[in-house]
């Protein structure tokens, strides 16, 4: 495998970092406006709260089925799939107001939320093997910090220069979108080096 020092200087894990980034904006987007958008669309609070427990049971579904199967889809397919997946509910969460489309938005989300979650160290894996996978993946994490950090407070600041949750929704969709097509790109592994 490939020691971390080795591993920064390729391009391959600066892909991933700046994907894990762009994904991590829209991660925790939904789980912090959500229900105040439901509530804005005039639902009850109640609702608004279920909306984020929807996501957190999604991704424990998506935890525990969706790194399972990374081998046989490949792991570099299923990441992805997950970032597009993100994407499409996000998508699915702006044109929404309805209880059954947020519902499933917020389900199908926190699905591809764990599932990249869980398939990630599979990538990190592959394209980096063993040797220091534990190092790579915690300097990868930073990114998500990054993202998770910013994400939400840059989306109420839209919120509030716009009056709307459009902007900030599509923006996350996005930056999810980049970050699916960018992991397809990478979908042939770095060499090794020795």
């Amino acid at each position: 495998g490939v020691p971390l020092r080795a591993a920064v200087r390729t391009g391959n894990f600066w892909v991933l970092y700046v994907t894990l980034a762009l994904a991590g904006f829209g991660c925790f987007v939904p789980l912090v406006h959500i229900g105040p958008y439901a509530m804005d669309a005039g639902h009850p609070e109640s609702f608004a709260v279920l909306l984020v427990s929807l996501i957190g049971l999604g991704s424990l579904v998506g935890r525990f089925t969706i790194g399972g199967i990374a081998g046989r889809l490949g792991g570099m397919n299923l990441l992805a799939l997950m970032y597009l997946g993100m994407a499409l509910m996000l998508v699915l969460w702006w044109a929404s107001t309805g209880v059954v489309a947020l519902s499933i938005m917020a389900v199908g989300f926190g699905i591809c939320y764990g599932g990249f979650v869980a398939t990630f160290p599979s990538v990190v894996m592959d394209l980096f093997g063993a040797h220091s996978v534990s190092g790579i993946i915690g300097s990868l994490y930073t990114a998500a910090g990054i993202g998770t950090l910013f994400g939400p407070p840059l989306a109420g600041a839209a919120f509030d220069a716009f009056g709307s949750y459009r902007v900030p929704i599509l923006g996350a969709a996005a930056l999810a979108f980049i970050a699916a097509a960018a992991i397809y790109a990478l979908l042939r592994p770095a060499p090794i080096a020795a």
